[in-house]
């Protein structure tokens, strides 16, 4: 899903999902604040949604993705 929704998903390693892409970059360039917080609700809600309590989604701004990655919860 997060791959047709654009967010291009790359697994780094069993624990951690790295999103390779924003969907949304125009205007996280303008807003980041703002797109990043969105990205974290809506990845937040999504994994919330399929029950997925051992994943979460994570803030990682990095400059050229997503600030989001989804990991292994602690």
């Amino acid at each position: 899903m997060l791959e047709r929704l654009g967010f291009e998903p790359a697994r780094d390693s069993p624990a951690r999902l790295r999103l390779r892409n924003c969907p949304f970059q125009p205007l996280a360039a303008r807003a980041p604040d703002l797109v990043c917080g969105i990205n974290h609700g809506y990845l937040s809600g999504l994994l919330a949604g399929l029950n997925a309590p051992a994943a979460e989604a994570v803030l990682t701004p990095d400059p050229g993705r997503c600030c989001v990655e989804l990991r292994a919860a602690n």
